[in-house]
Parts: C-alpha cells; structure tokens; sequence
C-alpha cells in the first residue's frame, strides 16, 4: 500500500508541474471579463494556475483546482 501511495504523489506532483507549465501565462480574470452575464466564472487555481469554473452566483471563490485541493489534502501541496 505504501508504494501505491509513493507512486501516487510522483505522479500527482509530476501532473502538477505540467499544469504549472501548461497555464503559466494564463489570466483567467481576463477571460473571465469578456463573457456575458449569467457565464460561468473562471479563475486561476494558486497552486498551478488552471482553470476554475464556479457559477457566476458563487457564494466563495475556490482558491485550489480539485487536483490541487486533494493533493493538500492527503499532504502533498503545502
């Protein structure tokens, strides 16, 4: 189990290196502005900058993507 678990982060923490890569230059708060009322919001994760779309009647903005927000929670993204 422990290897699963070994293998697991290595492969999360490489696929969040990707994101990072990936979404570096991305403004989401500017693709966000051009849309029309009622779209979907999008804002850029704070650990790897990708997409986070939230109804525009949102009550909270996530600051993780769900990737990232598990990976915090088992303890692999301080």
């Amino acid at each position: 189990m422990a290897l699963a678990t070994t293998l697991g982060k290595k492969v999360a923490l490489e696929a969040l290196a990707k994101r990072r890569e990936k979404y570096k230059d991305k403004d989401w708060n500017a693709y966000s502005a051009g849309l029309y009322a009622g779209s979907p919001m999008y804002f850029g994760c704070k650990a790897c900058n990708d997409a986070i779309v939230v109804p525009e009647s949102y009550i909270s903005r996530p600051k993780l993507c769900k990737e990232c927000q598990a990976m915090k929670d088992l303890g692999w993204l301080e």
